[in-house]
């Protein structure tokens, strides 16, 4: 029971930690993704995780470029169309979908062994099965105009959705996946017309 409580409250504190960096928020409501209705393109930012966790990160093959490459591929692939990033002009036909990720470490590293040499007391072991404590969030930005005052026009979060879990690093790509799946099925509902199109 104890270790339940402890793995609740550590996921419920990543979710607020993640929260707390963008206050605005948008879901994967229909107003929300009626917002994605018209744009023709996307730009597709994987932001570096902190430094402590890239090269954890690196062992596995997540590095912010391996995973915008995943991401484009996989929007591609669905039809909708991808800019990279100095080809695009930060229009109100483009918006920019942002991928962050945030990690609370809740386990040791090591695992510690009886050793049967007397010359030392343990051995220590990598654990191959080690759970992290991780955060996924994904939002598109684009370019919007306030109502009161149209001529003010700022880059703001319309579009979101995001994960939550406690599971081995290995399956963070997975999750990415199933993000961008409920980006490519939210943007496809506002722009099925166009896609058939193109």
């Amino acid at each position: 029971m104890k270790t339940f409580c402890k793995t609740f409250l550590l996921i419920f504190f990543v979710f607020l930690m993640v929260m707390s960096v963008l206050p605005c928020r948008a879901d994967d409501k229909a107003r929300d993704r009626a917002t994605l209705r018209g744009i023709q393109a996307v730009v597709v930012i994987v932001h570096s995780a902190e430094p402590e966790w890239q090269t954890e990160l690196e062992k596995i093959g997540v590095t912010a470029s391996a995973l915008e490459a995943m991401i484009e591929q996989q929007l591609k692939k669905a039809g909708i169309p991808v800019l990279p990033m100095e080809a695009a002009g930060r229009t109100e036909y483009e918006g920019v979908l942002n991928v962050r990720l945030k990690f609370v470490d809740p386990e040791p590293a090591k695992k510690q062994f009886p050793s049967l040499d007397k010359k030392e007391d343990i051995i220590e072991k990598v654990d191959v099965k080690k759970r992290y404590v991780y955060a996924i969030r994904l939002n598109l930005r684009q370019l919007v105009a306030l109502q009161r005052d149209p001529s003010a026009k700022v880059f703001s979060i319309t579009w979101q959705t995001e994960s939550v879990g406690m599971r081995r690093l290995t399956f963070i790509r997975e999750d990415i996946k199933k993000l961008v799946d409920s980006f490519i099925d939210a943007y496809t509902s506002e722009n099925s017309a166009t896609l058939k199109t193109n």
